[in-house]
């Protein structure tokens, strides 16, 4: 098996989750908001995961890869499609970019 077979292959054993009103943080204790990147984590209202209650809040685990032309991010557990951004979040965002 290829290595892009194994990396497709891995996606598809992952539930996919849609994550509302989300943000960037670094981590559970600073809640900081971060740049979308990998080693990063999500917050926000999860619906259609397995084990989680519809809209309940939610902190993933880490990042590991994203691929924004779909709008999705995978966590080591889960691939989260993003829906509405949190408001504060997207300003902290722009904010960001526009100091850059």
């Amino acid at each position: 098996m290829s290595r892009t077979e194994r990396w497709v292959q891995s996606r598809m054993r992952k539930p996919v989750v849609r994550i509302e009103n989300w943000s960037v943080v670094q981590d559970l204790i600073s809640e900081r908001y971060r740049e979308l990147q990998p080693g990063s984590h999500l917050t926000g209202y999860a619906f259609g995961h397995v084990t989680v209650p519809n809209a309940k809040f939610i902190y993933t685990s880490r990042i590991v890869s994203i691929d924004l032309s779909k709008g999705l991010v995978e966590t080591l557990n889960t691939s989260y499609q993003l829906g509405e951004v949190n408001p504060e979040y997207k300003e902290w965002d722009w904010r960001r970019a526009a100091a850059a």
